[in-house]
């Protein structure tokens, strides 16, 4: 790996709105206004930000990597599945007419998701709403952290997961109490992985969008894989915060729930 550049500055006070165009190179701070820094990422200024900031590939450019550009959707109230959904949907069906959607079928009081299956049926019916032709939607359980979906992301396919978020959002291991959706628009490959993509988990990134930031996050696709894979309870001060939850029989630990599966789209 390369030197850790200077750690950056507080982000702009002035936030671009989710219907703005993605900011450019000089928007971001002089700190990292450098033609040194991952210039082979100079051409998406969000990709290059985020690989600048978290010391991937500053000065070679990765073995491979595939990005997509989403623009970003602030989530308001429990709807971070929802607003992911709209994200990879361009905004074609909005975060509210998905809570709309998801009322009606039963699958949410509030905007939560606490059943990949039933996101799977709720981007089904978003797609088709959108008029978006030829996506193929799957769920898959298991074999996050893989060659096949490391393949799979590298030939542009975009994954939506719940995963226990820390406090600056990243993957962690909370037993599902802080649940929360991501879309991943993209993959690194830092170096060559000769004949074992897994070998090591330090060298496989995903790039991922989420409704709390409006910033692109990266991180290791064996943190993420192992934050999915916690997840076995529905939050106890979500139990008492007076509102109520559509909750998958057996809770989000099984096998109607969140543990261990994730949505791959592949088309878009």
């Amino acid at each position: 790996m390369c030197t850790i550049p200077p750690a950056p500055p507080p982000p702009p006070a002035s936030i671009p709105t989710s219907n703005s165009s993605p900011p450019k190179l000089s928007d971001f701070s002089p700190t990292f206004n450098n033609n040194d820094i991952c210039e082979w990422a100079n051409r998406e200024p969000q990709l290059w930000e985020v690989c600048a900031k978290n010391d991937i590939c500053l000065h070679e450019a990765p073995f491979h990597y595939k990005y997509k550009h989403f623009e970003s959707i602030m989530q308001v109230g429990p709807t971070c599945g929802l607003v992911a959904l709209s994200m990879l949907l361009n905004g074609e069906v909005t975060p509210d007419e998905l809570l709309d959607i998801s009322k009606i079928d039963g699958y949410s009081n509030n905007g939560e998701m606490f059943s990949c299956n039933n996101m799977a049926k709720l981007a089904e019916k978003a797609i088709s709403l959108a008029e978006i032709k030829n996506v193929d939607v799957y769920v898959k359980t298991g074999n996050l952290f893989s060659e096949e979906i490391i393949l799979e992301l590298l030939n542009g396919a975009i994954l939506l997961i719940a995963y226990d978020a820390d406090f600056n959002h990243s993957p962690c291991l909370r037993h599902g109490h802080t649940a929360h959706w991501a879309l991943v628009c993209g993959i690194v490959v830092i170096k060559d992985p000769g004949d074992d993509y897994i070998a090591d988990s330090s060298n496989i990134y995903v790039l991922c969008r989420h409704g709390k930031s409006r910033f692109l996050a990266a991180w290791t696709l064996n943190d993420l894989d192992k934050s999915n894979k916690n997840l076995w309870e529905f939050s106890p001060k979500k139990q008492e915060d007076g509102l109520k939850y559509v909750l998958p029989e057996g809770g989000i630990g099984e096998v109607n729930g969140l543990r261990d599966k994730f949505l791959l789209f592949k088309g878009l």
